[in-house]
């Protein structure tokens, strides 16, 4: 290299290493709000199945609300627990070099995408097309003709 030459590569690999840290560091304190409305939830849903136990004689009405705010909670919580799981396989993508990589074309996923759904594993293309191809297995069997 002469002197005119100017050597780029140190500032991509610092560029690309202050990018990774600032995305770890989003996806991980995504992930202990995640933690934190877990363990809030499971509370609650202790403190509510306690309190159930401890009252006297409910009626019917009184149980299934009981037993519908508990079906929520559930639910909630296995929602906030996959998205936790998929924050945790984002970080493990981030340390390999692949997090930011389509798994379906290697294609670059959009960095506003990845902003908003930062455990995104497809571009939008590709997960538009993943999501129909899940419908369509969902969906009733066909009679053939």
């Amino acid at each position: 290299m002469n002197a005119n030459q100017v050597d780029h590569t140190n500032s991509v690999d610092q560029s690309g290493n202050e990018r990774n840290i600032s995305l770890k560091t989003m996806l991980l304190e995504r992930r202990q709000t995640l933690t934190r409305e877990i363990d809030e939830l499971i509370a609650r849903h202790r403190s509510d199945q306690l309190l159930q136990r401890e009252q006297s004689v409910a009626d019917t009405g009184d149980r299934s609300l009981q037993d519908s705010t508990g079906e929520q909670q559930i639910s909630i919580l296995e929602v906030r627990n996959r998205m936790r799981n998929q924050i945790d396989e984002a970080l493990r993508r981030l340390e390999d070099g692949t997090y930011g990589t389509c798994e379906d074309c290697s294609r670059q996923i959009n960095p506003e995408r990845l902003k908003a759904m930062p455990f995104a594993r497809r571009c939008v293309e590709c997960q538009q097309k993943a999501e129909v191809i899940e419908q369509i297995e969902k969906g009733p069997d066909r009679e053939e003709i």
